[in-house]
């Protein structure tokens, strides 16, 4: 459907937003939903939104929840992304895979860097969104071993603590 527009919402999207019918089609993943419900964030509202069918629940699909994952380990973002950020990054990548224009509604950098480097729109909700892709790197601050790509928080080689740092780019 052309001219189609979907707003993907994670888990602080259900607390910052009013949940009202409108022109957009607003979208979830179950994830998110167990993490609002059983989590008590904000149960009534969501359990409302869902019987209304004002939001709409997507199961992504599995082509989709992979090339996530490659854009994601790509960036550097992987270990920072949950299972509900993985599916619902997915879910809104198959809505832009439909023809949909995507926004991904998100605190989360780490999940706004992916949707970016996945072609969609962000938009922050207490804080400002992403303004440009970013990539990046690992150091161990122990033993000092740069990595090409996020490794978490612990060095595999030493246990030393790990930290981020971007990627510079060719230009710089």
């Amino acid at each position: 459907m052309a001219g189609r527009k979907v707003y993907a919402l994670d888990t602080r999207a259900f607390l910052s937003v009013q949940l009202e019918p409108g022109p957009a089609e607003l979208i979830t993943v179950q994830e998110v939903v167990d993490e609002v419900l059983y989590g008590g964030l904000a149960p009534e509202r969501l359990a409302t939104a869902l019987a209304r069918q004002v939001v709409k629940l997507k199961k992504p699909s599995q082509s989709s929840v992979e090339r996530v994952k490659v854009a994601a380990a790509s960036t550097g973002d992987l270990p920072r992304l949950s299972k509900a950020d993985v599916n619902l990054l997915a879910a809104a990548f198959d809505a832009f895979s439909e023809g949909a224009s995507v926004v991904v509604l998100s605190d989360d950098y780490s999940l706004q860097n992916t949707a970016l480097k996945l072609g969609l729109e962000v938009a922050g909700l207490a804080r400002q969104p992403v303004k440009e892709l970013r990539e990046w790197i690992s150091k161990c601050v122990v033993c000092g071993k740069v990595y090409g790509r996020a490794v978490g928080d612990v060095c595999p080689s030493c246990g030393g603590e790990v930290v981020r740092y971007v990627r510079a780019s060719e230009g710089r």
